[in-house]
């Protein structure tokens, strides 16, 4: 049955985008189960963005505060600029067409991540080499991919060079999300209030 569910192809011409902690390798195929679409080992899940805001924004989830994301937190992270070794064929969640195999839109926001991950392992068992889905955390609805493979490191992939999130991604973090990059106060900015005396 599901070798019939909607599904479309991801080559290697297309940009994808990830945010990872400075360092660390951008082809992590991880199966936690932290992550709405991982695989339980032997297998994982490696999380794109089509869109570098939107790689971001998921990167930032809910580590922001008040409209604002800390400076360090951005400072500890870098933009990767990636794309596949081949074309792979992904099961679309996006499609109307999945409808008649019972997805609705919860897929992509339901929490706990049971359901999502229940139906990675099954369209990986019916062939699939991924999916493509609505990201969570960018309400505009740009498509994000979970790729699925062996669990671990990628380390013959390309990796291409690790940027900073730099002044012009940080711009459009505020212009379009309304999400402000605040430094931390420094000790001189804080004012301590003394504690009430008990009598």
């Amino acid at each position: 049955m599901l070798a019939a569910f909607p599904h479309c192809e991801i080559g290697p011409h297309t940009s994808l985008f990830r945010v990872v902690r400075q360092g660390r390798g951008p082809w992590w195929f991880g199966s936690s189960l932290g992550g709405r679409f991982d695989l339980p080992v032997p297998e994982g899940t490696c999380y794109l963005a089509t869109d570098p805001l939107a790689a971001l924004l998921e990167a930032i989830g809910a580590d922001r505060t008040d409209g604002g994301v800390s400076a360090d937190f951005l400072r500890e992270r870098r933009l990767r600029r990636l794309t596949l070794p081949h074309t792979v064929t992904l099961a679309d969640l996006t499609s109307r067409q999945a409808a008649g195999f019972g997805i609705t839109g919860e897929i992509d926001t339901i929490v706990p991540y049971e359901l999502p991950q229940a139906w990675a392992t099954r369209l990986r068992e019916a062939g699939s080499e991924g999916l493509l889905y609505w990201l969570r955390h960018d309400p505009s609805r740009s498509p994000g991919i979970a790729l699925f493979g062996p669990h671990g490191e990628r380390t013959r992939w390309r990796r291409w060079r690790e940027q900073p999130i730099a002044e012009d991604l940080r711009a459009r973090l505020a212009a379009e999300c309304g999400i402000e990059v605040r430094e931390a106060p420094r000790a001189d900015q804080l004012t301590l209030k003394k504690a009430p005396v008990k009598s």
